[in-house]
Parts: structure tokens; C-alpha cells; sequence
């Protein structure tokens, strides 16, 4: 790209150049002097590969710079300086190994600084110098190879090295160790730190005891085995503690003694069997997570009084509890609204067992296997008037419970042994809206009855007659959401052959029985929007001809996650979005199956190019147009597998490996248009008056 290539567009505000194969950017292709008005310039997915010393500098108009997944490996130092309002600058997805010191310099009010998904094996703060003093500056370093955290630059010009880092993500590296200095350039400004699925061991008061403004911290899936007493000593502020999927064998007594603000803790997926006397004794708490444990009682005594009449939300699910032996086990939590026991080893259910929390509104006690309950819903009294969403999934019901609650809104009961809903059960329940009735035997007429319902789970059986799921819904006019969960190896070709009530746009197909999709799937769909869920099948491809079908549907979104697929086809039968009588993807997630990265899924590549190139809206809260959640929709193609890759990135692969045009995927006769192929840009001219 020429020096001179933009020097005669004066008025130039926003610069599209993504989708091509740039590979440098030299020094003096875009000036202030020229460019003062430039707001916002799109680099995405070209081939650039290092950046040198004032490669953007002196731009005093500029919000927002993406450079996020090119082949970038070094940033020199002065590469990003003096650009007053750049707010957001996205670096994501490349190659980096080093930044230089002060590769980022005098940028006051940068909000966002992007490194997610590069190769760094170290972080410097000295690489920051004067950025983000005006805002609260968000430094993401996810997804790299960071290992040992030890040294650190601890002087800068004019004394202590400090950089004003409020919130700073280092999640899914390989940290092993954090050396006891090594955060002191940004403690006494963060607020936000994430440090989650990494292989720490422990935690020291060294490291975070003297973070006066920190508020969330989360280690979440690391290799915690312990904590220090005085872990958080001057670490008052904090509000969010996640400490989930460690290795935690106890808890000590002290370590919450020095914070007051305590909103939210979980230490689920633990190895806990008792938590300490009074471990939490202020007010405050308003969720714990406990589950995934070895608990074998509700721990009352580790709230104090003052803590459990704030407590709104308890999760002991996944342990070991056997009884909760009277109402007053719950007497004191006098704000609980959410409260989840499934998974554990209740055996009954006693008469107001809920009475004294009259505020609850979310209960699951499923999973429960040998659990009684009381005769017309007595286990339930006192939730009458509060009760919205219940779940009683597997706990042995041979027929619908009896239930007086009046405001519920949702109802799951799978894996019981129900086969009708009597008339005076569809009676009582007339707010409901949700109903789960999957791995059970229903009969074909048993739903009829329940015309308020907006979101219905169920299974198909082979031994049920010409079992026809639209026949079983076809009263059920005000059905938006329908979830089939398959028990039994089939294909699902009879039983959902037949048109589906007109409001229904959400079909969700799960159960590993479920080893293909039949071409007639979306016949009887009559909407003009649809999101497709297929999630935990054995399903191992999609071909072209199953969209073929959709002949209503003009807008679709695809969720096909942890499957068994090695394709799917290219659905789109739309050039770009909005043409008249066609259908176009608005978004896709592929992640957690193993694909075989060829020419079958080669469209996906040209769609994320049209997707950037039409689907950009202007973000309401900025001036310049913005892809922020394309970004997410990317990072999920980071995270799909390529098998017949060495499971490589199915993003890196369609960007290096695999070339196919926009018909990959479809049937001959499809359009084949290559938008690769063109070169383009977009400029926004301002007219001066």
C-alpha cells in the first residue's frame, strides 16, 4: 500500500481496509495533519506482521483502531503515540512475542486495550506509558503463553513505575507463579482483576493484600490448594471473589475478617466438606456458591445472623446433603429468592419446609432420586404467592404433583415417570409458561390443555404410536420455544414431520440418541426469524439440503456446539443481508466438535467478511461504527478445532490454509460469489459548511 494512498482524502472519518492482504503500514500513510478528522480505521484480517516506531501517532480525532488478527509479532517502541481520544484499540488474534517499552505511549483516554489471543510469554507494564490516565483503562492479556509473572519495570521516569491498569485480564495462560512485586505497578489502581484458568497453587498476602480499590477478583480454575489466612489484608474493597474448580480442602476462618463488602463469593468445584464456624459474618452477602462439594448439611452456622438476612441467592447443588431437617434451618434467611439442592441426597420434603422464606422465587430440588414429597403440595406451603420457577427433574414422580402455586412460571420435570397432566394440574397453574416434561412417557393428548405455554421440552418414544410432535403441540398456539431431547437412537423423521404453531422460532435438538437431522426438520417451521440449537447429539453433519427447507425464514442464527459434526453446509441463499426472498446467517458458533477443515465449511470464511462488511451498526454510545459483537462470534471460531489439522484454530485455518469461494458448502446450482477477492474500503466524507 503506497505512502501516498490516502493523502488527498482531507476529510477522511472512518477507513475500512479489512479483508485484505496489507502487509505494512509505513510510516507517514496516515498523518494528522492530513487525517484530522479520522475517527475510526479498520485493519482486521490483513497480513500485517510488524509495527514500527510513529506508525499511528499524532491522529487527534481517532476512537478506534482494530488491528486484531493479522500476523503482527513485534511492536516496537513509540508505535501508538499521542492520540488524545483513541479509545478503543484491538490487537487480538496475531502473532505477538514482544512489545517494546513504552510501545504505547501518551494515550489518556484508551478504555480498551486488546492482546487477547497472541503468543506473549511476558507482560511489562513499562510497555505502558501515560495510557488510559483519563479512563478506566481495561488491559486484556487473555489467551496467551504467559508462564512465571515475576519481574517487573518498578521505576519509570520521574520515580515509581505506576500505570493506571483499572481492570486487567491475564485468564487462560500457564501462570504458575506471581513474584511478590510483580503486580505493584497497578495495585493501587485496579479494580477488576482476572487470573482465572491458570495453575496457581496458592495465594499470598504478598501478591493481593495491599489492593485498597480491587472489587472482583476471580482464580477460578486454577490449582488453589490453599489460602493464606491474611490472603486479602488490605484488600478491603472487594465485592466479587471466584474461586470456583480449585482443589480447596478448607477454607480459614479469618480470611474474610478484613472485607466488608463482600457481594459475592463461589468456591464450587471444590473438595470442601465443612465451612468454618461465622466465616462470613458481615452484611452484605448477596450470592454463595457452594456447589460441587463434599457438604454434607446446610451450613448455617458459617453465616452470621447479619449475613444470612441479606443472602438472596444459595447454591448447594452437587454434594452430599441428606436432610433439611425443619423450617428453621431457613429461618434466618429472610431475603433468599434463589435456592438450588439438586444433586444431593434429600429423602423427603417435610410440610413448610418453606414457610419462612417467603421471598423465594427459584427453587431446584431435582436430581434427588428417593426424594418424597408431601401430599397436595404442603412441601411447598408458604411459596404460594412467590414461587416462579421450580424444578423436580428425577426424583422418581409417577404422575403430575399436585401444586398450589398459582405464580409459577416454569416447570421442569424430566426423567420422571408422568404420562398425562390432569385436567385440575392445567388448571392451577395459570401463569405457567415454561414446561420441561422430556424422558417422559407422555401421552399424545397430554399437553392440550395448556395454551399459555411459550417454552415446552419433551422426548420422542419409538413405542408411542405414531408420535407426531406437531400433532402433540398444535393447541399450544402460543409456543415460541420448542426443546425435543432425545433418549432413543433416531432421526426424528415421522415425529416432527407436520407444521409447527406460526410463533415458534427457537428449535433446540439434544441427546446423544440423536444421530442425524432429517432433511424435513424445517418444513413446518413458519417464521421469518429462527435460532437452531443442536447441543450434545451424535450428529456428524449438516448438510446443505437440510436449509433448503427454510422457506419462511429469512433470518437464522445456528448454535451447533459440542457436537459430533465434522461439516455443515453453507445455509445462506442471500449474497448479503436483506436480500428480498433469500435467508442470511446473523450468527453462527461452532465450537467443541471436530471439524474437518476443507471446502465444506470454507464458506464460513467469506460469510465473517460479509458479516463485517454489512453487519457493522453504529454503536449508539460512540460516533464511529463498531463489530463488537462479531468480535465474540470470532473468538468462538479461535476456539473451534480443525481435526484433520493437528487441531489447529478454525479461524487460523480458514485465514492461511483453506481457500474456497462463497458456494463451498452448497448444492451446484448455489450462487458463488468471492468477496475475497475484491479489495475494499469505505470512506465517510464530511462536508464542511
Amino acid at each position: 500500500m503506497p505512502q501516498t494512498s490516502f493523502h488527498f482524502l482531507k476529510c477522511l472519518r472512518v477507513l475500512k481496509l479489512q479483508d485484505n492482504q496489507i502487509d505494512a503500514i509505513h510510516k507517514g500513510t496516515i498523518q494528522g495533519g492530513i487525517h484530522a478528522g479520522l475517527e475510526a480505521l479498520y485493519l482486521s484480517f490483513n497480513s500485517l506482521e510488524f509495527l514500527n516506531i510513529h506508525t499511528f501517532m499524532d491522529l487527534p480525532s481517532l476512537e478506534l483502531l482494530q488491528l486484531d488478527d493479522n500476523r503482527i509479532k513485534r511492536i516496537e517502541r513509540h508505535a501508538f503515540m499521542n492520540m488524545d481520544v483513541l479509545k478503543k484499540l484491538d490487537l487480538r488474534g496475531n502473532k505477538l512475542m514482544a512489545i517494546s517499552d513504552e510501545a504505547f505511549q501518551n494515550l489518556p483516554q484508551l478504555e480498551l486495550l486488546d492482546l487477547a489471543y497472541n503468543q506473549l510469554q511476558s507482560l511489562d507494564f513499562s510497555m505502558l506509558d501515560q495510557v488510559g490516565t483519563l479512563s478506566s483503562f481495561h488491559l486484556n492479556v487473555s489467551h496467551n503463553a504467559l508462564q512465571q509473572l515475576e519481574l517487573n519495570a518498578t521505576r519509570g521516569r520521574g520515580g515509581e513505575m505506576s500505570a493506571n491498569v483499572k481492570m486487567l485480564d491475564l485468564s487462560y495462560n500457564n501462570v504458575t507463579c506471581i513474584g511478590h512485586s510483580y503486580l505493584r505497578p497497578v495495585e493501587q489502581s485496579l479494580t477488576h482483576l482476572h487470573l482465572s484458568h491458570n495453575r496457581l497453587i496458592n495465594t499470598t498476602r504478598e501478591v493481593f493484600g495491599n489492593m485498597p480499590h480491587l472489587q472482583w477478583l476471580d482464580l477460578s480454575s486454577n490449582q488453589l490448594a490453599e489460602l493464606d489466612f491474611d490472603t486479602f489484608r488490605n484488600t478491603k474493597m472487594m465485592q466479587v471473589l471466584l474461586l470456583t474448580h480449585n482443589q480447596l480442602s478448607s477454607i480459614p476462618t479469618q480470611l474474610f475478617r478484613p472485607t466488608s463488602g463482600l457481594r459475592v463469593v463461589d468456591m464450587s468445584h471444590n473438595k470442601l466438606r465443612s465451612l468454618p464456624d461465622t466465616l462470613f459474618t458481615q452484611s452484605g452477602l448477596e450470592q454463595l456458591i457452594l456447589s460441587h462439594n463434599l457438604l454434607s448439611h446446610v451450613p448455617v452456622s458459617s453465616l452470621g445472623a447479619a449475613t444470612a438476612a441479606t443472602l438472596c441467592e444459595l447454591n448447594l447443588s452437587w454434594n452430599s446433603i441428606v436432610e433439611v431437617s425443619s423450617p428453621d434451618v431457613f429461618s434466618r434467611f429472610k431475603s433468599l429468592m434463589w435456592l438450588d439442592m439438586s444433586h444431593n441426597r434429600l429423602l423427603r420434603i417435610k410440610d413448610s419446609t418453606f414457610l419462612f422464606v417467603s421471598r423465594l422465587s427459584f427453587l431446584d430440588l431435582s436430581h434427588n432420586s428417593q426424594m418424597v414429597l408431601e401430599t397436595r403440595g404442603r412441601s411447598f406451603k408458604g411459596l404460594e404467592d412467590s414461587l416462579l420457577e421450580l424444578h423436580l427433574c428425577n426424583t422418581s414422580l409417577g404422575s403430575m404433583p399436585e401444586l398450589l402455586l398459582p405464580a409459577l412460571r416454569t416447570l421442569r420435570l424430566a426423567q420422571n415417570r408422568i404420562q398425562d397432566v390432569p385436567v385440575e394440574v392445567a388448571r392451577s397453574l395459570t401463569s405457567l409458561q415454561q414446561l420441561d416434561v422430556s424422558y417422559n412417557q407422555l401421552q399424545p393428548s397430554a399437553l392440550s390443555r395448556m395454551a399459555s405455554l411459550r417454552t415446552l421440552s419433551l422426548s420422542p418414544y419409538d413405542h408411542v404410536h405414531d408420535y407426531s410432535v406437531p400433532e402433540i403441540i398444535q393447541q399450544n398456539t402460543g409456543l415460541r420455544n420448542l426443546h425435543i431431547q432425545v433418549l432413543e437412537n433416531t432421526d426424528l423423521e415421522k415425529e416432527m414431520l407436520g407444521p409447527l404453531p406460526y410463533k415458534v422460532r427457537n428449535i433446540t435438538l439434544s441427546g446423544r440418541g440423536l444421530t442425524s437431522v432429517p432433511h424435513s426438520l424445517f418444513k413446518g417451521i413458519r417464521s421469518f426469524r429462527l435460532h437452531f440449537t443442536l447441543h450434545n447429539t451424535s450428529v456428524e453433519t449438516l448438510p446443505h439440503s437440510l436449509f433448503e427447507q427454510m422457506s419462511w425464514v429469512r433470518n437464522l442464527s445456528i448454535d451447533v456446539r459440542d457436537n459430533s459434526l465434522h461439516s455443515v453446509g453453507n445455509p445462506n441463499t442471500g449474497e448479503f443481508p436483506g436480500v428480498l426472498n433469500t435467508m442470511f446467517i446473523t450468527e453462527l458458533q461452532l465450537e467443541g466438535n471436530t471439524w474437518t477443515c476443507d471446502c465444506q465449511i470454507g464458506w464460513v470464511e467469506v460469510w465473517q467478511r460479509k458479516k463485517r462488511q454489512y453487519m457493522c451498526q453504529p454503536d449508539k454510545q460512540a460516533r464511529v461504527p463498531g463489530c463488537h459483537k462479531i468480535s465474540a462470534e470470532q473468538d468462538d471460531l479461535r476456539e473451534a478445532r480443525c481435526e484433520n489439522r493437528n487441531n489447529a484454530s478454525l479461524i487460523e485455518v480458514l485465514k492461511l490454509d483453506v481457500e474456497c469461494g462463497w458456494g463451498s458448502g452448497a448444492s451446484a446450482n448455489s450462487p458463488f460469489w468471492v468477496l475475497g477477492v475484491t479489495v475494499i474500503f469505505f470512506t465517510s466524507l464530511q462536508v464542511n459548511h
